[in-house]
Order: C-alpha cells, then sequence, then structure tokens
C-alpha cells in the first residue's frame, strides 16, 4: 500500500539517527537513508499515476518556455543550433558527463564533513529540506519533461530527443533506440531536483569563503545548461528549483529563532534561589571602646625606655 510505504520511507532515516552512535558516521548512515528515501517518495508518483491513469501536465511548461524563449523553447533552440539528431557528438557526452554528476552535492557535504565539521549541521539540514520541498510537486504536479512531451506526445514537432540516451547506448556500442526503459520517474520536471540540490550547496559553500562559493555556483550553472540542453528540464523548471534553494535560505533564519524561543525541556531540578549577601554591618561602639582601652592599658604596662637608649634612638 502507498501509504505503508510512505510511512517506511521516512520513518527510516529517523530510526538510523536514533541507533547511529554521534559523530561523523551518523551524519553518512543519516544521509544514505534519507537519499533513500527521496529515491522512494520520487519514484513512487509515477507508480501510482501510470496505474491509475493519472493526467499528467504537458503544455503548462512548454507554454511558460516559450515565453522566457522569445517564442521558442529553450530546449528546442539549443538542440536545433548544438547538434545533430542523427548522430552523438562530443559535446552531448561532456554535457551528458556535466548531468550524470548529480552527486555532486553530496560529495561536497562529505567534504565539507572532513574539512569544516562545523558547517555541516546547517548545509546537510538544508539540503534536506530542499528534497522535502521539491517532493510535493511531483505528487501535486505530474510533469513531462522535454524529451517525453516531445517523443511520447509528438509536442515541439516531435524535434526533442533524449539526449542522454542515445549517449549512454553510443558509449556501450548499441544500436539508437527511440524507446525509454530508464527507471525512475519520466514525470518528475518540475520543479528541478538537480539544480535545487545544487543551489542550495553552493550557499553552503559560499559561507565558508568566496571562492569555494564560485566554484559551488559555476556548477549550478554548467548542470542548469545541461538539463536544459539534453532534454531533462524546461527553463522553467530550473527557475522554480532556484526558488526552492532560496526558500529554503530565507525560511531558516525563521524556523532557527522559533527553535530558540521555545522553552527548552531540563531534567535538572530548578536552582535554589539566591540570598542576597548581608549588608556591612556598623562597628559595635562597646567593642570599639573595649579595644582602645586595652590598647591603652597595655601602653601603659610597657616599661619606661632609658634616658641614654631615648637618645640612641
Amino acid at each position: 500500500p502507498t501509504g505503508l510505504s510512505l510511512a517506511a520511507a521516512s520513518l527510516t532515516p529517523l530510526a538510523v539517527a536514533a541507533t547511529t552512535p554521534p559523530g561523523k558516521w551518523r551524519y553518512i548512515a543519516v544521509g544514505a537513508a534519507y537519499m533513500w528515501t527521496f529515491k522512494v517518495t520520487w519514484e513512487l508518483p509515477y507508480e501510482i499515476q501510470e496505474k491509475r491513469r493519472h493526467p499528467v501536465h504537458i503544455r503548462y511548461p512548454i507554454r511558460l518556455d516559450s515565453l522566457l524563449g522569445g517564442g521558442v523553447p529553450p530546449t528546442l533552440r539549443l538542440q536545433r543550433c548544438l547538434r545533430d539528431p542523427t548522430r552523438v557528438n562530443g559535446l552531448d557526452k561532456a554535457i551528458a558527463g556535466i548531468y550524470i554528476s548529480w552527486f555532486v552535492p553530496h560529495l561536497i557535504l562529505g567534504w565539507i564533513l572532513l574539512r569544516h565539521p562545523h558547517f555541516i549541521p546547517r548545509a546537510a539540514g538544508r539540503l534536506a529540506a530542499t528534497y522535502h520541498l521539491t517532493t510535493p510537486f511531483y505528487w501535486l504536479l505530474p510533469t513531462a519533461p522535454p524529451w517525453w512531451a516531445s517523443e511520447s506526445a509528438g509536442e515541439m514537432n516531435g524535434e526533442i530527443q533524449r539526449v542522454l540516451r542515445h549517449v549512454t547506448r553510443d558509449l556501450r556500442n548499441q544500436p539508437r533506440s527511440d524507446t525509454d526503459n530508464t527507471p525512475g520517474n519520466p514525470w518528475g520536471s518540475m520543479p528541478s531536483d538537480h539544480i535545487a540540490s545544487a543551489a542550495i550547496t553552493a550557499i553552503a559553500l559560499s559561507e565558508i569563503n568566496v571562492a569555494y562559493g564560485l566554484m559551488g555556483w559555476s556548477y549550478v550553472a554548467l548542470a542548469s545548461f545541461a538539463v536544459i540542453y539534453l532534454g531533462e528540464h524546461y527553463l522553467i523548471d530550473v527557475l522554480a528549483g532556484l526558488a526552492v534553494a532560496e526558500t529554503v535560505r530565507r525560511l531558516e533564519p525563521l524556523l532557527a529563532l522559533s527553535s530558540v524561543s521555545r522553552p527548552a525541556c531540563s531534567n535538572k531540578s530548578p536552582a535554589a534561589p539566591q540570598v542576597p549577601p548581608h549588608p556591612p554591618r556598623a562597628p559595635d561602639p562597646w567593642i570599639t571602646q573595649t579595644t582602645e582601652g586595652t590598647h591603652r592599658e597595655q601602653t601603659l604596662q610597657q616599661p619606661p625606655v632609658p634616658a641614654d637608649r631615648k637618645s640612641v634612638v
């Protein structure tokens, strides 16, 4: 059942966190469990919609991308200008290599864990929140990517190809095929979790120093070009992914403020109230008089000093 699958997938990272000792290995174990959870919640919507024949959205991203691309969707414009539809060229392979590096943000998190561990709680938390915000779209707004809309629904004159499939078959020395059997969710185009995760990681790198931030945002730019060129996402999907990352960045201080303002629970007994110190007491006149009298009495009891010693002194 769908509900049972979602519950099991959602509880897995919590179970791993509860059973793993604190330390770096807990971050690694929870991160791996969370990515498995995301994979399950990303694939389930397509399986359910395909069985129940739920409609998939095809036209709205094409209209938006045509508006953003000056009348022609950017994917169609790029494939017309930069590639030969009858063969795989070097640019196809290079851009496909950028696309399959989707795991780069996770490798960067591992590097941050080793070199800058004090940054990892915020960086990992924001990456998880980014995946959290992209998942509901796959359930509520299943959207076909450009290659599926073109190859399966005939949109955009059927000109857009799934370049990644052709590159993969070319590298394996297999004949070209127009049928795609790649596992996953082909209706998970909106928004691009690829770009959202890369952008939130670039934000984390920017907080360490400017050079790391520049490298992070350079990867975001390359990945954005790759997903559009390959037909995996529309430009509007990329912009939506960037918006998700920015939303997480802006909401983080508010969530942190609410957690700080919430009173913390403690098992310690309340501290006893501090008693203010007594004010200084005024000197007792009787003790003062007695002390002065004793001093005067001791002075009188001292033997007199001889005259010759007085002269010496």
